[in-house]
C-alpha cells in the first residue's frame, strides 16, 4: 500500500465508535533500525473558539485492527 493511500483513509475509534479524520493528518513514526512503523500521533487541535488545546494523540501501530478499503478501524487501551 502506498503513503498516498493510507492517507485518505479516516481513522475509526471503535471503542467510540467515531471518526477521527483523515489519517493524512496524522505522522507516521518509524522506527529507524527495522524501518517498520511504530505508531501514528495526531496533533492537538485548538478547542472551542480557539480557547485552549488538545494534546496529540499517539496511536501505536499495534492497536490498528483493521486496514479497510475506507477507514483504518482501531482500538486504543481504556483509560
Amino acid at each position: 500500500m502506498r503513503l498516498s493511500e493510507l492517507s485518505r483513509k479516516e481513522l475509526v475509534d471503535i471503542n467510540e465508535g467515531a471518526f477521527w479524520g483523515p489519517a493524512g493528518k496524522a505522522d507516521l513514526v518509524i522506527d529507524e533500525e527495522s524501518g517498520a512503523i511504530a505508531s501514528l500521533i495526531l496533533g492537538g487541535s485548538p478547542g472551542i473558539l480557539g480557547i485552549g488545546y488538545s494534546e496529540e494523540t499517539v496511536i501505536p501501530w499495534s492497536a490498528l485492527i483493521k486496514i479497510g478499503k475506507d477507514v483504518i478501524i482501531f482500538k486504543l487501551p481504556e483509560s
